[in-house]
């Protein structure tokens, strides 16, 4: 059903209008849509190789405005709707997990789980809202989300544009393995970051 699934939005991907499905998906997933912009990106990607430049530009360009609008959110709205969005995405205590950041000594973790956190599927509004709250570096903040956002976007959609038919080539014959290997790798990025903090949990408790 997956691998049907794979092959349906490939389809839909290749739609004249996709693109604007891209922008406002992208621009929406740094405010609150909690599903990744892979999704619509890779067989984007995989649909029309010869314009991977193009998808990599809508999809970093939305997914900055977004980030920047979710930044604002943080500063000038969060009573009134940060909160809500933290609340929807899991977090039962927004401001109690926000506090932990005004310590300078955790900001240096801050900035560094920002960073990991923009060239992963990780939940980068939330680390864009609470810049916002915490009053993060707007300049620094603005580099990192274009940075971090632009680079997964570009290498995204140039890998797929250029070996993306070999992949779902081998996707269809092996999707099993390839989803077994999908599991695994988000399986060893949640335990590393665990070991972390379990290690070195001065850098996130206060």
């Amino acid at each position: 059903m997956l691998k049907n699934l794979l092959n349906k939005l490939i389809n839909l991907a290749g739609h004249k209008f996709a693109k604007y499905v891209l922008a406002v998906w992208c621009f929406l997933e740094n405010i609150f849509f909690p599903f990744p912009s892979d999704a619509i990106v890779i067989p984007m990607s995989i649909a029309k190789p010869k314009k991977w430049y193009e998808t990599f530009m809508i999809a970093t360009v939305a997914a900055f405005l977004g980030a920047i609008v979710a930044y604002a959110i943080g500063s000038f709205m969060f009573n009134k709707l940060g909160v809500h969005i933290f609340e929807l995405s899991g977090v039962d205590d927004p401001k109690k997990f926000l506090a932990i950041f005004y310590k300078k000594s955790t900001m240096i973790a801050f900035a560094f789980i920002l960073f990991i956190s923009g060239f992963t599927p990780l939940p980068f509004n939330l680390l864009a809202i609470a810049s916002g709250f915490v009053h993060f570096n707007f300049p620094l903040f603005a580099a990192t989300a274009l940075f971090t956002r632009g680079s997964r976007y570009f290498l995204l959609a140039y890998f797929f544009s250029k070996f993306g038919p070999k992949i779902q080539e081998q996707i269809d014959k092996k999707f099993s393995t390839f989803l077994i290997w999908i599991i695994g790798s988000f399986a060893i990025v949640i335990a590393g970051m665990y070991l972390f903090y379990i290690k070195f949990p001065q850098y996130f408790i206060a």
